[in-house]
This record gives structure tokens, C-alpha cells and sequence, in this order.
């Protein structure tokens, strides 16, 4: 009877965890996830807040062709990171995160670091319609597109 309520509880953790990301992984991936934007031609301004193991908000919408100014500020007590990519590059930039804690990165214009109670901004044009994903790379913040985490998706609405 144990060994049952043991495999019970294991079945119904594995089916609410993938009923939670089923959503999000099923979601369209936009063909592009878009360029650096031109701060001069900003349509719109977009707050993220960043704590321990989460952004809020972790699902924003835009529109195509929009050029949007994501200001970051870090509550969290420690450096976080927003990587804009592919889950492929995210995770690639995550595990070499792993490989080398502390590396700091030349300037990349999809991503940033905030240090804890500090501001950032990173200026993006979304190209495509779909849905461009979002994370923090470093190690322990995030733990895959699959799980849970520091991740988020942009949804880019056709025009």
C-alpha cells in the first residue's frame, strides 16, 4: 500500500509540473526573436521586476515592429541577469554560466546584469509575431526552459 501512495504522489507531481509548462512550451516560437533596438524610437516603456528566482511580471505582450525599453530593477540580494533568445541559446549561455560562475560578459544587446537594488535597461524590437522567450542564465537562477525558474515569454501580436 506504501509503495502505491509513494508512485500516487509521484504521478500527480509529474502531471501538475507538466500541466504548468504545458502551456508555455506549446506556445508558437516567433521566427526571430528580434534585434537591438534604437532607444530613440522607443514606442514604449515596460517594468520588470527581478527577485530570487522569478520576474515580475514573467508574461508581457507586444506588438510587431514595436520597439520596447525594458527597465529592470533588481528587489533580489543578488545579481541577476535577462537574456533575450531562443531556448536553445539561453540554455547554451546557462550551461557556459555553470562552466565559468562569475564570467563577465562583453556587451551584449540581448542581455544584461542588474546587481542587487540597482536599475538596468535593455531596448529590444520584437520583429516577428510569436513568442520570444526570456531568462536569467546564471547558475541557480535558472534551470531550463523545462522548469521552473527565472524565465519568462514575450508574446509578439501581429500588427
Amino acid at each position: 500500500m506504501k509503495k502505491i501512495l509513494i508512485a500516487s504522489a509521484l504521478t500527480l507531481g509529474l502531471i501538475s509540473t507538466s500541466a504548468l509548462t504545458q502551456d508555455y512550451d506549446n506556445k508558437e516560437r516567433a521566427a526571430s526573436v528580434g534585434s537591438p533596438g534604437d532607444p530613440a524610437n522607443v514606442s514604449r516603456t515596460i517594468e520588470i521586476t527581478m527577485v530570487e528566482n522569478r520576474f515580475k511580471p514573467s508574461e508581457i505582450k507586444v506588438k510587431q515592429g514595436e520597439t520596447v525599453k525594458f527597465v529592470l530593477q533588481n528587489a533580489g540580494k543578488k545579481k541577476h541577469e535577462i537574456m533575450i533568445g531562443t531556448p536553445e541559446e539561453i540554455d547554451q549561455h546557462g550551461k557556459m554560466m555553470k562552466k565559468f560562475p562569475g564570467k563577465e560578459h562583453p556587451d551584449e544587446p540581448n542581455m544584461i546584469s542588474v546587481n542587487p537594488g540597482k536599475t538596468g535597461e535593455l531596448v529590444w524590437h520584437f520583429t516577428e509575431a510569436g513568442v520570444v522567450d526570456f531568462a536569467c542564465p546564471l547558475p541557480g537562477h535558472f534551470k531550463g526552459m523545462n522548469f521552473k525558474g527565472m524565465k519568462g515569454i514575450i508574446e509578439v501580436e501581429t500588427k
